[in-house]
């Protein structure tokens, strides 16, 4: 008779260990169909996109004042450069 070994490699504990990962991931693994319906809405609703469009909007209006300050030192550093 050919047994066969059944212990699990570390390549399959591996696999295992990120599977139970993502059964843990609340949006993923035990919730039923109501609390995910209620977290996509609180997600997805007008609030929530008001809530990331005013970050972006702050984040954007940081971004282009960093970029207008190193706009300001690439000028003064050429035209230092120039004379």
């Amino acid at each position: 008779m050919n047994q066969t070994d059944s212990t699990p490699t570390a390549e399959t504990l591996e696999i295992w260990r990120a599977l139970d990962e993502i059964d843990q991931d609340p949006c993923i693994g035990r919730m039923t169909k109501e609390e995910k319906d209620i977290l996509f809405d609180q997600f997805f609703s007008k609030e929530a996109k008001m809530t990331r469009l005013q970050g972006i909007r702050e984040r954007k209006q940081a971004l282009e004042e960093k970029l207008a300050s190193l706009s300001t030192m690439e000028t003064q550093l050429v035209e230092s450069i120039q004379e």
